[in-house]
């Protein structure tokens, strides 16, 4: 059967992630099909968005109003620092309360069943839970429990859900890969958590190479996961390794 489009696989990466925005843009400017989503983490949250109708500019125009306050709610819990309803909250308002079945193109996402240690893909009922689960990195948020399961971060077990890509049959399978690069410096309880999940993510890339037909790898080099301020560096970023690889996909596409 005749190739539809491609099926993005989009990587985890904190704030790198925001590169795939870039990834987006040019994809649209070349007018690339794009037939599914699958994203972990903030592949997840971006490849919701674009979902739910955003455009790639409109992306980059929305996460640039976006500040702390607008996600961070300090949590009593023992389970993580944050409690993550305010992140649920701005993706519902964001997603305008759309699920699953909403979506075009079709979403996957990835979570972590943290009791069983198995990868678990979301892809029916409301966005906005799901999203919060698969972007909830242990320790700093606390977990979504969804149908009697504890749900953590998708990027603890599936950093590029190439996997779920394939699940879209007939389609050129593009991976964007953001990478992991540690901080060079450690100064706060946040950045213990994050560089500890830095580096637990690592290692995992050494022993999951990303097979996918396609992979672009923006190079976003070391930022916070914290910060938001590098939007324009970091979409930029994403578009430049886009155009590098445009030409394949397109062949690929063609062949």
């Amino acid at each position: 059967m005749k190739t539809q489009g491609i099926a993005l696989a989009l990587s985890a990466g904190g704030s790198r992630g925001l590169a795939h925005i870039g990834v987006l843009k040019v994809l649209e400017r070349y007018q690339i099909p794009i037939s599914g989503i699958a994203g972990s983490s903030m592949g997840g949250v971006i490849g919701a968005l674009y979902a739910s109708g955003y455009s790639g500019e409109m992306l980059e125009n929305l996460v640039k109003r976006i500040r702390r306050t607008h996600w961070i709610d300090f949590s009593v819990s023992r389970m993580g620092l944050l409690a993550g309803k305010k992140l649920e909250g701005l993706i519902n308002l964001f997603t305008q309360g759309k699920s699953f079945e909403d979506c075009r193109p079709p979403l996957q996402v990835v979570a972590v069943d943290i009791e069983k240690g198995t990868e678990v893909v979301l892809n029916s009922g409301p966005l906005a839970r799901a999203i919060r689960a698969t972007a909830s990195v242990p320790g700093i948020f606390s977990p979504v429990v969804m149908d009697g399961r504890i749900l953590v971060d998708g990027g603890v077990v599936n950093r590029v859900p190439v996997n779920v890509a394939r699940t879209m049959p007939h389609n050129l399978v593009v991976a964007v890969d953001v990478g992991v690069d540690l901080s060079p410096q450690v100064n706060s309880m946040f950045d213990v958590l994050f560089q500890t999940f830095d580096i637990m993510v690592r290692d995992l890339r050494r022993y999951q190479p990303v097979e996918a037909d396609v992979v672009i790898e923006p190079q976003v080099g070391f930022i916070r996961d914290a910060h938001f301020g590098h939007v324009e560096e970091l979409v930029r970023a994403g578009e430049e390794a886009c155009e590098q690889a445009i030409g394949l996909i397109m062949q690929k596409l063609n062949s």
